[in-house]
């Protein structure tokens, strides 16, 4: 008998699986979420989109809250990463929220993760001191900062939601309407003062 003879042979059969990462877990699970939409996101979902078992994900993701949370805050690095534009305080961050409700449009309606709870991901988290830079940048009093950070997002989930109402028949229109929006909130942030003032 030959020592070729005696070689292990694997029982699976059919291709190597990729090894497991919260990376690739996270990009499984947008997968999903793109063709079947959110709620399709579960544990036992993602899992047979890897090949694999459930079980075999908690050791990079703790539940469905941390895997939404993660999912939400790997499509917001591209804003988090991204060169703010010239321009006045106004300018750049009406870009910055603009681009904001780009990322986290579609992936089967991802933004949802924001409405239940505060983004706190290293890219939401840069994100949201670069609005605050800009907000004080602007002379919005600091005690008036964490309601206009809220306000702002509110504003940015439901854009990116589609809740704000598109009433203009192009993409180009419909992003004016939105800066629009906007520049009527940070006139309305820039008027109104402190709290309780």
């Amino acid at each position: 008998m030959s020592l070729r003879s005696r070689e292990p042979v694997s029982r699976r059969g059919g291709p190597v699986r990729p090894a497991l990462s919260r990376a690739a877990i996270v990009r499984a699970s947008l997968a999903v979420a793109e063709r079947e939409g959110l709620d399709a996101v579960s544990m036992r979902r993602v899992a047979e989109e890897l090949d694999t078992g459930a079980s075999a994900l908690y050791v990079y993701v703790a539940n469905r809250e941390d895997l939404l949370a993660a999912m939400f805050d790997h499509v917001m690095a591209v804003v988090a990463s991204a060169p703010l534009p010239g321009g006045d305080w106004r300018q750049r961050l009406a870009w910055l929220l603009l681009e904001s409700i780009t990322a986290a449009s579609g992936h089967g309606g991802l933004a949802r993760v924001a409405l239940t709870t505060i983004p706190d991901g290293p890219n939401a988290i840069a994100i949201t001191g670069r609005v605050r830079d800009l907000l004080a940048e602007g002379g919005i009093p600091e005690a008036t900062i964490p309601a206009a950070l809220d306000l702002l997002g509110l504003f940015v989930t439901a854009a990116a939601l589609d809740r704000v109402p598109v009433t203009m028949a192009t993409p180009d229109q419909h992003r004016q309407h939105l800066r629009w929006e906007i520049d009527v909130i940070l006139t309305g942030l820039t008027a109104a003062g402190q709290p309780g003032a």
